[in-house]
């Protein structure tokens, strides 16, 4: 989880990963995972959202589709559908600056065991994303979809 943590590390918050997993009462003919981008807020990091235009002050948007995934859950234990088996995966975090943060650059190890340079630290969700999708894939070996914002 390289990736995701290396989002997180600038954050004085601790970084969430979040699974739930809703189980049918019977046996289930599908597996499916919803991942949810959760960027609780996103500054940019050292490539810093600056300027008219930037809408930092709208960045807490950023987390839309883990709201969405949370939702579904929220949605799937209240209807208990038969005969699927739906896991709900989001890697919440923030994007900050901070001097033990990601710096423009670095070299971060996916869960995946990729390694990935990362030249701009504002592209944060392709990041968590990347660790993210690989659990719902590996882990929760489950058909995957995703919400993201863009």
């Amino acid at each position: 989880m390289g990736c995701y943590l290396g989002v997180a590390e600038a954050s004085l918050l601790p970084p969430a990963f979040i699974h739930l997993a809703y189980k049918p009462a019977g046996e289930a003919q599908k597996k499916v995972a919803i991942v949810g981008k959760g960027l609780t807020f996103d500054s940019g990091g050292y490539n810093l959202k600056a300027g008219i235009g930037s809408m930092i002050e709208l960045m807490k948007f950023d987390m839309g589709g883990a709201a969405a995934t949370l939702g579904a859950a929220r949605i799937l234990a209240d209807t208990q559908p038969e005969g699927v088996e739906v896991h709900f995966i989001v890697a919440a975090c923030e994007n900050m600056i901070h001097g033990k943060g990601l710096h423009p650059g670095d070299v971060l190890k996916a869960a995946s065991g990729k390694t990935i340079e990362v030249n701009n630290t504002d592209a944060e969700g392709r990041l968590t994303l990347a660790d993210a999708l690989w659990y719902a894939q590996e882990k929760a070996q489950a058909t995957v979809a995703g919400l993201f914002t863009p």
